[in-house]
């Protein structure tokens, strides 16, 4: 019985090869996007699923619960973490996390690795797994490293690591010999924690002078709870610990007038859990972090696309029903049942479909491949597709599909009246609720693509355009790949190109303004007491004459001076922001002693406030800061607009002799910027790539109605021709019903798209205003295009000749 079920719809299929063709396509084209979208998505929940206490893992976040309102502070001071587990009764283990660069040098090599420096627990917490060496407890020994099977080969090639010797400035200090312990397994793609190598937290340079000091926080926290505790009891118990342990905090926080929030807290220790970390990236503080906000986007726009793809099916299936009304009426009259013709009916869709899927996935598949190839990485999403989990998503996408845009025409056309389809009394009807309302669900999808689309790209703009407060135009930032090396190379560049007419001025940072070619972003927080006030503010070590080589001028004081620097004096520039947090009339000229064992501040300029990073974040207290020996990780040079090209040659060259066998990466600031915002471009792209798959399955949907419509109606077209209707009335006779389906899915589409759009646009602190004339203009663009569509067929069959039609029917 199957089998001649699929014989009869094969024939089918071949017998309407027009709608069968859109039919195709249609489907092809709305699983290519499913299959892609569920392998995105899917991708991102497996995340941190490989470590087997993952459900036991937490990173540590503060919540500050001040007047101006609450803030999240991901970092801690050296003390946090071992108090955390020697205090708190539900945390088992827990390791601090410093992430770096570090150069590491073995016989002639230098290799620049990512390094993180943890505690002794790091590895008994994650499953990352040893494969050569002490597999035991690697980082027992202060002085031993381990290294990733990549980073091992890099450094060593074919030499066997284990018990080599490297040299490395760990923690950015002085170089220290390190004895490789234990090589890892790489770390596996889907990761939010990724690493080259590994070493003890207490080889940073900063270790000695802070390791008891609370204020200064610059790494994250991660514990490990006990079998039996939850994350509830060990936040209550970290409430408890931190009063204990940090009554000065909450006594500053009380006089500066923080409120409680709904818990009842105006300062707390809270647990992230590791399964959350990657969707958290704004909590979490890792750079490969996605919100799970965009992936439920993604998801619905995929699930739009199929669902119009579904209509569409729907649509030409209920349209080509009538045109088989007496093929249903015989089968009844030779006694089918309507279960036998449901299923036979249903059988054509599901074969339709099918080999829609089996193409879709055959054409994915051969696209991630294409894809990884020419990228050299990510998620091995060809491999992932064919895990039993996603196999099994996938189908149930096939037969949710097959079951939406098969089912309802099968079981209509099974209902059909034996009488009525064998004396042709089943035609299809000028107006149908159903088919009218599949249409108008079509174009309001597209509509709302299109309006999004345009709000998105328009946002994107204003994030690129944005003022940031610093003239980012003809700026160079260079990397250098030994930070601690940065003011002495810059002092040479200075020298060296002080004859060249392009360059203007040089400064060096240790944050990058935008994302460079070497992918870094830093962002480093001090917090301290003064004077009763707590101080928290972004620091930035920065080189002489940044404030001229960034085009900012002072509200008050002058640019920092290199001829006036000393050891125990730190040369400070201070935001509007940061400045008003110390509660002075006049902070230039003062020396003001933030931590018994640093130098002390020596205020040299207040300037106003400034985006050192992306417009997604507001604006800041930041503090730069100059001394002689602080590490500055990029160089800034300020060129003009005739020399630009000339001076990033002039650099290359300068930096070959500088830095020699490294790759240079410099690149100009407005890309960097730019490159701030690749959310929102590849949001843009897929939004405008969704609404021109939205709008033309929409058309081609609403092509072929318009085509079986025509072919019912010839004979009254032949007539009202006869009768002396010329070619527009006859068009717009037969175009009219359809355009005011697209246009009542306009105004049903654009309150939708304006409330959807101003959420999402909640998030950004700087956004743009939706305005009434972005709809306008995407309601003319939908009903143009559908006009278009309309427009040739109808003026086709309005020209075509009379005596033709009336013969025809």
């Amino acid at each position: 019985m199957f089998k001649n079920y699929i014989k009869i719809a094969w024939r089918s299929l071949f017998k309407n090869k027009f709608h069968t063709g859109i039919n195709l396509v249609g489907l092809f084209i709305g699983f290519s996007i499913g299959i892609l979208v569920l392998l995105g998505v899917y991708g991102q929940f497996s995340y941190d699923k490989g470590h087997a206490n993952r459900k036991k893992i937490y990173q540590a976040y503060q919540v500050y619960n001040k007047e101006s309102g609450s803030q999240i502070g991901n970092v801690f001071g050296y003390p946090a973490a071992p108090m955390f587990k020697a205090e708190v009764p539900a945390i088992d283990k827990a390791t601090r996390y410093l992430f770096g660069s570090n150069l590491i040098e073995y016989k002639e090599k230098e290799i620049d690795i990512s390094t993180m420096l943890v505690d002794e627990d790091f590895l008994q917490m994650f499953s990352f797994q040893v494969v050569k060496g002490n597999a035991v407890n690697p980082l027992k020994d202060l002085t031993g490293v381990v290294l990733t099977e990549n980073a091992a080969k890099r450094v060593f090639g074919n030499e066997d690591p284990i018990g080599k010797t490297i040299q490395s400035p760990y923690g950015g200090g002085k170089k220290k010999a390190m004895t490789v312990v234990a090589v890892l397994k790489d770390v596996f793609n889907n990761s939010s924690i990724r690493f080259d190598a590994l070493a003890r937290i207490e080889n940073a340079n900063s270790y000695a002078a802070d390791k008891n000091n609370w204020d200064n926080q610059h790494h994250a926290v991660f514990v490990m709870l006990k079998d039996n505790a939850t994350q509830q009891q060990a936040e209550k118990q970290l409430i408890a610990c931190n009063q204990k342990n940090l009554p000065g905090w909450y006594e500053t926080l009380k006089q500066e007038g923080a409120k409680p929030d709904s818990r009842g807290d105006i300062f707390a220790t809270r647990l992230l859990p590791l399964s959350e970390l990657h969707f958290s990236p704004r909590i979490s503080g890792l750079g490969n972090g996605v919100n799970k906000a965009e992936i439920y986007v993604v998801l619905l726009v995929g699930l739009l696309i199929i669902l119009i793809a579904c209509f569409n099916f729907v649509n030409i299936n209920l349209a080509n029903a009538f045109t088989r009304s007496r093929e249903i009426g015989v089968r009844k009259c030779l006694g089918a049942a309507k279960e036998g013709l449901f299923a036979q009916l249903w059988s054509e869709s599901f074969l339709l479909c099918f080999i829609a899927f089996v193409l879709s996935m055959l054409f994915v598949k051969v696209l991630v491949v294409v894809i990884q190839e020419q990228t050299g990485g990510g998620m091995p999403l060809g491999e992932m597709m064919l895990e039993p989990a996603f196999l099994l998503l996938a189908l149930g996408l096939l037969l949710l599909v097959s079951f939406i845009a098969g089912g309802y025409p099968s079981w209509l056309m099974s209902k059909f009246q034996v009488v009525e389809t064998l004396k042709g009394k089943v035609t299809l009807k000028r107006k149908s609720f159903v088919r009218s309302a599949l249409i108008v669900v079509q174009f309001v999808i597209a509509c709302i693509m299109i309006s999004c689309t345009f709000i998105i790209y328009r946002q994107f703009k204003h994030l690129q355009t944005a003022d940031l407060g610093l003239n980012q135009e003809y700026l160079i930032s260079i990397p250098f790949h030994k930070p601690e090396n940065g003011r002495k190379n810059i002092e040479k560049l200075r020298t060296r190109l002080a004859s060249n007419p392009g360059v203007l001025s040089i400064s060096g940072s240790h944050v990058n303004i935008g994302m460079g070619l070497d992918g870094s972003s830093t962002k480093l927080t001090n917090s301290f007491g003064y004077k009763g006030s707590n101080i928290t503010t972004n620091v930035n070590f920065v080189d002489a004459d940044f404030l001229q080589t960034f085009g900012i001028k002072p509200i008050e004081g002058n640019d920092i001076d290199m001829r006036y620097a000393a050891d125990t004096l730190q040369q400070v520039i201070l935001t509007e922001s940061s400045a008003k947090q110390f509660n002075e009339k006049e902070l230039v000229g003062q020396q003001i002693l933030v931590d018994s064992g640093a130098p002390a501040w020596n205020i040299v300029a207040i300037i106003p406030d400034f985006h050192l990073y992306s417009l997604r974040e507001k604006k800041e207290p930041l503090a730069m800061i100059y001394t002689k020996n602080t590490p500055v990780r990029y160089c800034f040079v300020r060129t003009n607009a005739q020399n630009g090209e000339a001076v990033m040659d002039a650099l290359k060259r300068e930096m070959a002799m500088l830095e020699p066998g490294r790759e240079f990466k410099g690149s100009f600031v407005d890309e960097n910027v730019e490159n701030w915002y690749k959310q929102e471009k590849m949001m843009s792209l897929l939004f405008s790539i969704a609404a021109v798959i939205a709008i033309v399955l929409s058309c081609l949907g609403l092509l072929a109605m318009v085509l079986l419509i025509i072919q019912q109606r010839v004979k009254e077209i032949g007539v009202r021709k006869v009768l002396g209707a010329d070619v527009s009335t006859l068009s717009f006779i037969i175009s009219k019903d359809f355009l005011k389906l697209v246009l009542i899915a306009v105004l049903i589409a654009t309150p939708v798209a304006w409330l959807v759009m101003n959420k999402w646009l909640e998030s950004f602190p700087y956004r743009i205003a939706v305005q009434w004339w972005m709809f306008v203009l995407v309601a003319l663009t939908a009903l143009l295009i559908a006009f278009i569509t309309i427009s040739y067929n109808t003026v086709k069959a309005a020209m075509q000749n009379p005596v033709k039609s009336l013969r025809t029917e």
